[in-house]
């Protein structure tokens, strides 16, 4: 069983009970930490579809950021991580650790006030202009030539700074984005045919090959699943 309850800023509290075989995940490029049998790991930005674990004893809890938003909590360059999963003690800093730590341990031992990562947040989206405005131009499937001049000045600085900022480039992003309205029309029952041609895919075929790799499954197996 799944729930997420999505914050005021964007980010979301998930958790996950009596999964033994772990399931598969769509990418996002977002980054998650993981609580799992007293254990806090962070998946790092994910550009790819991902199997999960199994869950543990009392289940397993995930506080999820925004794209672009997590390297400013944890002090790191997200590149470092994208598509990995590794113990919160290798990617951050020991006092930085013991406040993620210290916030995400109650939520396995049941409801608990989740107001310190609400807090964190809160302060990520205020933190996050450039990379919220760099979001928003990839939903508009703005060019990262228009991107970067408006943004970071140079095309060069602007793909350090992505690498840096989402772990990975804008094309990428673009591409995330357009897989998650892709599946989200395709929940809504839209056709698949519809569906290539409203998200900005070139033709049938090029939506499936993205499925494949971005979500784990073809468009007709996805619909299937979510119907």
């Amino acid at each position: 069983m799944y729930s997420e309850r999505v914050l005021l800023s964007g980010e979301a509290l998930w958790r996950s009970e009596g999964s033994v075989g772990g399931a598969v995940v769509p990418a996002d490029g977002c980054v998650d930490l993981i609580l799992r049998d007293g254990r806090v790991e962070v998946a790092g930005p994910s550009t790819r579809w991902l199997a999960t674990g199994p869950d543990g004893a009392a289940g397993s809890f995930g506080f999820r950021m925004q794209p672009g938003r997590a390297g400013l909590l944890l002090g790191l360059d997200l590149a470092a991580i994208a598509d990995q999963l590794v113990p919160l003690d290798d990617v951050a800093d020991r006092r930085t650790a013991a406040r993620l730590r210290e916030a995400m341990t109650p939520l396995e031992a049941g409801p608990a006030p989740i107001g310190t990562l609400a807090a964190f947040s809160a302060q990520l989206a205020e933190a996050s202009p450039w990379s919220d405005a760099v979001r928003r131009s990839a939903s508009e499937a703005t060019s990262a030539r228009d991107v970067a001049a408006t943004l970071s000045g140079s095309e060069r600085s602007f793909r350090r700074r992505m690498l840096a900022t989402f772990g990975y480039g804008y094309a990428t992003l673009v591409r995330l984005d357009r897989a998650h309205r892709a599946r989200s029309s395709l929940r809504s029952g839209s056709s698949i045919a519809d569906v290539a041609a409203s998200a900005g895919y070139a033709d049938q075929p090029h939506l499936s090959r993205e499925f494949r790799r971005l979500v784990g499954s073809s468009p007709a197996q996805f619909a299937a699943s979510a119907a």
